[in-house]
């Protein structure tokens, strides 16, 4: 995935109820920003990290094979 963080906005434009189970999947992948730390981290507003990167494209990825 070449750009999560813009996947992500994308997802929750169109359901912004993804936000809640989107930030779930990337605490149990490992993802270490809280809810409000994660959120701010989609739109770009903190500090790229790959690790958090790396994480969140897995939380996606879960959720697509969920939800497929």
């Amino acid at each position: 995935m070449k750009n999560p963080r813009l996947t992500a906005r994308m997802m929750l434009l169109h359901d912004t109820e993804w936000l809640d189970e989107l930030w779930l999947w990337y605490w149990a992948n490992g993802g270490n920003a809280d809810k409000f730390e994660f959120e701010a981290l989609l739109h770009g507003l903190g500090e790229e990290d790959p690790f958090d990167e790396k994480i969140l494209a897995w939380a996606i990825e879960d959720l697509s094979c969920r939800l497929a």
